[in-house]
C-alpha cells in the first residue's frame, strides 16, 4: 500500500507528466516497477508504454485523492505537501549528484549555433531536466526539514552554477530567476537565503548575456559580480579559469539597476506599467512595441504593425488593452495578453505623441503633433470627439483621476483643460517657460509638469504653485500611492524626491543619454525608465539612494570616458564626469595618483611615448600635461574647442589631436618636447595613421594578433588578419564608453565606473596592444 500511496502522489503531484521509465529513475526504483504498481488504476490513469507520459484521464480523480473530508483517513489519501517534500528532495539530489560543469560538452558554443534540443535529449537524461525545471516549483510547496535544507545548501554551494548552463541551453532562464526567488524565501538557513538572493540579483542583472551560451557564465558574467558579494558566495573558486576584475572603483555591492531591457534596435521613447505591476510595455523608433514579463525581463511579445517610430504605449486600467500611437499618425490598440491587433485608429494628421486612458477605460485620448486630440472608445474604436483649443503640438495627456477633466500640454507654454463628456475648454493655464511633461498625483490634488526652471507642482483645485524642486527634467511621474515623485533628466539620471518634504529619496544612474518616460510599479518598489540610448531599464527602488560615503569612495563620480595604457603597460589611466584622471598601476592592482584640475568631463587621455606625461583633454577645450610620477601638471593648453581624442606621435616629437570624430579634423599644435605651440598643421587620416603607427594607444596595431572590441557587441575578440575573429569575453555592462588593451590586461569605462580585467595565462598569446574599443584609429 505504501508503495501504491508514493505513485499515485507522484502521479497527482508532478508538474510535468513522466513516462513510466523516467518516473523510476525519479523516484529511484527498480525498473519496471511503476506500471504494474498501477495496473488496478487503469480505469482513471493512461498507462499505454515505458515512453510515453502518464496522466490522469480526469483532473476529478486528482481532487478526490487530495480531499481528506471526501477520502477520509484512506490510505488512498494524497497529502500534497508530504509529496511536494518528497519530490523536492529527489529533485535536488538528482542534481547535486548528476551536474557537472559543462556536461553538455558545448564549450564556447552560442545558443544561436547549437541544436540544443539534440543536445539536451542526449546529455542530459529526462529525469534529471525535469528535476532542474521543476525543483523549485516542489520546494515552494514543501515542508521544511533538516534533510531537505541540507540538500538545499549543497546545491547552493556546489551545483547551482551548472544548473543555470542547463537552464541556458533549455532557453528557461526566466524560469531560473523565479525559481531562485521562490527558494530563497523558502529556506530557513541563512547561508543558502544569501547564495539564493545573489544568485537572482546575478541572473537578472546577466541573463542577457548567459543567455548567449553556458560558458558566458564563468568568462564574461562571474568576473564583474561586485567584490563583496562575490567573497560572500561560493562561486569564487569558479574563476580560476575566467578573466578576473583586478581593480574597478565600481559598487562593491549590487547596482541599483535590477535588469535592462535590450530588445530595441532603435531609441526608446515610453515605457508603462501593467495595472497589476505583472507587465512592462516599450515603444520605440523601430516601429515596434514590445511586452515584457515584469519580474524577469522576459520578453513575451514584439508587436508590429506601426511603418514609423512608435512614440507612446498605455495599458488600459484593467490591463488588458495596450493603446500604442506613432509618427505614422495612427493609434493601435492591442491584446495585452495575446498580442493581437484590434483596431488601428486613424482620425490625425501629424504624428501620436500622447495616449492615455480615462481612469474607468471607456475612454481614451489620443493627442498628436497637428494640435488635436481625439476621444475614442476602446471597445469598438469609434471616435466619440474632437478637443479643440490647442494652437501649438500636443506633448502630453492625462486624465484627472475621477475622469471628468482631460489636461494636455502643449509645446508652447500653457495647460488646457476640457470638460471631457462636452469637449469644452474649462481653463487655460499659461506658465512663462516650456514645459515638456505633466502627471497627476493619485487623488487628483497635485498636478506635476516639468520646465526649464525645474518641476512645478501646482495645487490642482486652487490653480497655484504649490511648491518647486530645483531639478531640470524631461519627464515626471508619481508612485501609485502619490508619497514621491520620479523625475528623469536630459543626463541619463532619475531621482525620485518625497511628495511631503521636497527632499531627495534616491538617485539613479545608468542611462548615457535623455530619459524619456517612467513609469512606477504598483506596490512602488520598482521604477522603468525608457532613454534615447536605446534601452529600457528597471531600477530597484529600495537601493536607489546613494550615499555621500559610498559616493565619495569613488574615483570617478560617474561615467568614465576615456582609459589609456602607457607604452609599456605598466600604467594605465582613466578620466570621467567630474574631471578627474586616476593613473592605476597594472601589476599592483592599485591607484596610484589622482589628478584633479578640470572642471568638466575629461574626454580623452593619452601617455607620452616614454611614459612620463600623460596629457588629458576636457569639455572646455582645456588640455592638460601631467607629470605621471609627482602627479602634478605640467602645462595647461588651450584648444580651439574640445577635443575628442589625444595621441602622442610615435617619435615622441608631436601632440597629436583629433577634434571631430572619426578623424573628421585632425592637427598639430604642440610640441611634446616642451610642450610649447609649434607650427600648426592639419593631417590627413593616412598622415595621422603613418605618424601614430607603433604606438599602442593608437588603435593601429603593432603585430598580426591585436584585440578589438565593437562597439555595438561588445566582445573583447581575438582577432588575427585574415583569419577569422575568436570571441573571447562579452562585456555585459551596456553602457560601456571607452576600452584599451596590454597584453593580458583589457581596461573599459562604463556610465557606473571603471574596470581593469587580467585574462589567464594561455587565454591568448600578444605581447603588447592598447587601443580604443572601436578598433581601427578611425572607424
Amino acid at each position: 500500500m505504501r508503495r501504491i500511496r508514493e505513485i499515485l502522489g507522484t502521479v497527482v503531484s508532478l508538474l510535468y507528466p513522466l513516462p513510466s521509465r523516467l518516473m523510476e529513475k525519479l523516484l529511484q526504483w527498480e525498473e519496471d516497477t511503476v506500471e504494474p504498481t498501477l495496473g488496478p488504476f487503469h480505469s482513471v490513469i493512461s498507462i499505454s508504454s515505458d515512453t510515453t507520459p502518464i496522466h490522469v484521464f480526469h483532473k476529478s480523480f486528482p481532487d478526490f485523492l487530495t480531499d481528506k473530508q471526501r477520502i477520509g483517513d484512506s490510505w488512498f489519501h494524497i497529502d500534497l505537501k508530504e509529496h511536494h517534500t518528497r519530490l523536492a528532495l529527489l529533485c535536488l539530489t538528482h542534481m547535486n549528484t548528476s551536474l557537472r560543469r559543462d556536461m553538455c560538452d558545448v564549450g564556447n558554443g552560442l545558443v544561436s549555433e547549437l541544436d540544443v534540443e539534440t543536445i539536451l535529449q542526449t546529455k542530459v537524461e529526462g529525469h534529471v531536466l525535469y528535476a532542474c525545471r521543476y525543483w523549485a516549483a516542489h520546494l515552494k510547496e514543501a515542508v521544511w526539514t533538516d534533510e531537505l535544507g541540507a540538500a538545499l545548501k549543497y546545491f547552493c554551494e556546489h551545483r547551482i552554477l551548472y544548473w543555470l548552463e542547463i537552464l541556458c541551453l533549455d532557453r528557461k532562464l526566466g524560469s531560473a530567476i523565479l525559481a531562485l526567488d521562490s527558494a530563497r524565501q523558502w529556506t530557513l538557513d541563512d547561508s543558502s537565503s544569501t547564495t539564493l538572493a545573489n544568485g537572482y540579483r546575478y541572473l537578472l542583472y546577466y541573463r542577457n548575456t548567459i543567455s548567449l551560451g553556458p560558458s558566458h557564465i564563468y568568462k564574461s558574467t562571474l568576473p564583474f559580480i561586485p567584490r563583496q558579494n562575490l567573497s560572500s558566495s561560493p562561486w569564487e573558486k569558479e574563476l580560476h579559469r575566467s578573466p578576473r576584475v583586478i581593480m574597478t572603483d565600481s559598487h562593491d555591492t549590487w547596482d541599483r539597476i535590477l535588469f535592462t531591457l535590450t530588445g530595441h534596435s532603435d531609441k526608446v521613447f515610453d515605457v508603462a506599467y501593467s495595472p497589476d505591476g505583472g507587465l512592462l510595455a516599450t515603444g520605440s523608433q523601430d516601429k515596434k512595441v514590445i511586452i515584457w514579463d515584469s519580474r524577469t525581463g522576459a520578453q513575451i511579445h514584439s508587436l508590429e504593425g506601426h511603418s514609423d517610430g512608435v512614440l507612446v504605449v498605455d495599458f488600459s486600467p484593467n490591463g488588458s488593452l495596450i493603446a500604442s500611437g506613432s509618427y505614422d499618425r495612427s493609434v493601435r490598440i492591442w491584446n495585452s495578453a495575446s498580442g493581437i491587433l484590434i483596431h488601428t485608429l486613424n482620425g490625425h494628421t501629424g504624428g501620436v505623441r500622447v495616449v492615455s486612458f480615462s481612469p474607468l477605460g471607456n475612454i481614451f485620448a489620443s493627442g498628436s503633433l497637428d494640435n488635436t486630440v481625439i476621444l475614442w472608445d476602446p471597445r469598438n474604436g469609434s471616435l466619440l470627439r474632437t478637443l479643440d483649443g490647442a494652437s501649438s503640438k500636443l506633448w502630453s495627456i492625462r486624465f484627472s483621476p475621477d475622469g471628468i477633466q482631460t489636461v494636455a500640454q502643449s509645446s508652447e507654454t500653457d495647460l488646457i483643460i476640457w470638460d471631457t463628456e462636452t469637449g469644452a475648454v474649462k481653463s487655460r493655464l499659461p506658465y512663462p517657460s516650456p514645459i515638456d511633461s505633466i502627471a497627476f498625483s493619485p487623488d487628483g490634488t497635485l498636478l506635476a509638469f516639468t520646465t526649464v526652471r525645474g518641476v512645478i507642482i501646482w495645487d490642482y483645485k486652487s490653480r497655484t504653485i504649490s511648491r518647486t524642486l530645483h531639478n531640470i527634467a524631461s519627464c515626471v511621474t508619481f508612485s501609485r500611492d502619490g508619497r514621491f515623485i520620479a523625475t528623469g533628466g536630459g543626463n541619463g539620471e532619475i531621482v525620485t524626491w518625497d511628495i511631503t518634504s521636497d527632499s531627495q529619496i534616491g538617485r539613479f544612474n545608468g542611462h548615457t543619454n535623455l530619459v524619456t518616460s517612467l513609469a512606477v510599479s504598483p506596490d512602488g518598489s520598482r521604477i522603468i525608465s525608457s532613454s534615447y540610448d536605446g534601452t529600457a531599464a528597471v531600477w530597484d527602488m529600495k537601493s536607489g539612494w546613494e550615499s555621500p560615503g559610498e559616493s565619495d569612495d569613488k574615483v570617478h563620480k560617474g561615467a568614465v570616458h576615456c582609459v589609456a595604457f602607457s607604452s609599456d603597460g605598466r600604467q594605465w589611466a582613466s578620466g570621467g564626469e567630474g574631471g578627474t584622471v586616476a593613473v592605476w598601476d597594472t601589476e599592483g592592482h592599485g591607484l596610484i595618483h589622482t589628478l584633479k584640475v578640470h572642471e568638466v568631463a575629461v574626454m580623452t587621455v593619452a601617455f607620452s611615448v616614454d611614459g612620463r606625461y600623460i596629457a588629458s583633454g576636457s569639455d572646455d577645450a582645456q588640455i592638460v600635461v601631467w607629470d605621471v610620477e609627482v602627479g602634478e601638471p605640467v602645462r595647461i593648453l588651450e584648444a580651439v574647442r574640445w577635443p575628442e581624442r589625444l595621441w602622442f606621435s610615435a617619435d615622441g616629437l608631436f601632440l597629436v589631436i583629433e577634434y571631430g570624430s572619426r578623424g573628421s579634423a585632425i592637427s598639430i599644435q604642440w610640441s611634446a618636447q616642451n610642450f610649447q605651440e609649434c607650427e600648426p598643421r592639419s593631417l590627413t587620416k593616412e598622415q595621422a595613421e603613418q605618424m601614430l603607427r607603433g604606438t599602442p594607444a593608437c588603435g593601429v596595431p603593432p603585430s598580426e594578433t591585436y584585440l578589438v572590441r565593437a562597439r555595438r557587441s561588445q566582445w573583447i575578440e581575438k582577432r588575427c588578419q585574415g583569419s577569422t575573429v575568436e570571441r573571447l569575453c562579452h562585456l555585459p555592462h551596456y553602457y560601456i564608453t571607452r576600452s584599451a588593451s596590454f597584453g593580458r590586461y583589457f581596461v573599459f569605462g562604463t556610465t557606473h565606473g571603471v574596470y581593469c580585467l587580467e585574462f589567464p595565462p594561455g587565454y591568448f598569446d600578444i605581447s603588447s596592444t592598447s587601443m580604443y574599443m572601436s578598433g581601427p584609429m578611425f572607424d
